[in-house]
């Protein structure tokens, strides 16, 4: 095409483009949304026609100066998602609002386009006319999105403050209606406190989502590596996880659960448990963990007569025997040893330490006392 061909191109689309009205575009476009989206029915439509107007008269500009919009342009366009974002229109009805705007546009560019003889011309800028549409819809999309995603994370980090300061008790009581709003929960309700961290084989991530679909409320703090839930009863029996589990509480009062919880996990994690550990269900672990120096002098008592290998081994052996209650042949195949050879080693610490399993009070001492090295991580 000549320089001459191009000059009378361009001076048809201004024709075209000048002959559009935009107030009348915008005013019918606001009208056709706010009647037919219903995101946009409580919207004014003349505050609707102003902001569709002030995204039509830049789409017109361009078009005439035919040149796509600058990085500030586009930005104000991104400016407008967030907008829309801001007063609660979701993305989807977002998209069809733009797209019935632009329709309308299109209906009224086309008229015009009519009128001028030259298709070629008019075709090219219909061309041109959908495709900055869909570069500023791009813009409009992310916008939206970043703001919408800017929400989230600010609701998220305000629910995670009111659930550490109701496990904390740090929330003054005029505002737990509030917070059992925001984190859904009942006030009428009284809740369990789950204490979880991660370990050796799993994550705080994978604690979390073990957790998740059992809770009413979770708050996961890498910061602190753990994992806190409300629940209303135990953990189902398949959530194969260290854990503590305080007694029910209500809002007011979590901060009793929590402190029981810890203590309870801290027994699941002691003792490798692989379960939930409730409150006040193993008062004898509890000791263990309690009295460190009573459990070094079992220790002592037990097995001082012993080291390496062989007290490992013993270790081993006296553990299964108990829990077989005093069954050898039992005891034997947990460790996979003919029954003779772990009476002999039964024999043999009697003979050490005077001890016999078979005997209540000496049971708890050698219970006591391989218990001691579990909860220190000297069992071997």
């Amino acid at each position: 095409m000549d320089k001459e061909a191009e000059s009378q191109a361009r001076e048809r689309r201004g024709h075209v483009l000048a002959a559009l009205s935009l107030e009348d575009i915008a005013a019918s476009a606001a009208a056709t949304v706010v009647r037919e989206i219903p995101a946009y029915h409580a919207h004014d439509a003349d505050q609707v026609r102003a902001e569709l107007l002030a995204v039509l008269a830049p789409v017109v500009a361009f078009l005439r100066e035919g040149r796509e919009a600058t990085a500030a342009e586009q930005a104000q366009f991104a400016a407008f998602g967030a907008h829309r974002a801001e007063q609660g229109v979701g993305l989807e009805p977002l998209l069809e609002a733009f797209r019935l705007t632009s329709r309308h546009a299109f209906d009224a560019l086309y008229e015009e386009i009519r009128r001028v003889d030259a298709p070629q011309a008019g075709l090219e800028l219909a061309r041109d006319f959908w495709a900055c549409c869909d570069r500023l819809s791009a813009a409009v999309v992310q916008g939206h999105r970043e703001r919408e995603l800017e929400r989230a994370q600010a609701a998220q980090e305000h629910r995670t403050l009111l659930l550490r300061q109701l496990l904390t008790g740090d929330l003054p009581t005029e505002y737990l209606a509030t917070a059992a709003t925001t984190l859904g929960l009942d006030l009428r309700t009284e809740y369990h406190v789950c204490h979880a961290r991660p370990g050796k084989d799993r994550t705080i991530a994978a604690v979390e989502r073990a957790l998740r679909p059992h809770t009413a409320a979770l708050l996961a703090e890498p910061g602190t590596d753990r994992v806190i839930g409300l629940t209303t009863g135990p953990l189902p029996a398949r959530v194969a996880l260290p854990a503590g589990l305080g007694p029910a509480r209500p809002l007011s009062r979590l901060r009793e659960s929590l402190a029981e919880a810890e203590r309870c996990d801290e027994l699941a994690v002691a003792f490798a448990l692989g379960r939930c550990v409730r409150t006040g269900e193993l008062p004898l672990h509890l000791a263990v963990l309690s009295l460190p120096a009573v459990g070094d002098q079992l220790v002592a008592r037990c097995f001082g007569h012993t080291s390496g290998e062989r007290r490992t081994t013993l270790v081993r052996t006296v553990d299964a025997y108990l829990a077989a209650d005093t069954n050898a042949d039992q005891a034997a195949a947990a460790l996979f040893v003919h029954p003779n050879t772990l009476r002999y080693r039964i024999r043999a610490l009697t003979a050490a330490t005077g001890l016999d399993p078979a005997r209540t009070e000496d049971a708890l001492t050698l219970w006591w006392a391989v218990r001691r090295l579990q909860a220190s991580g000297d069992s071997g």
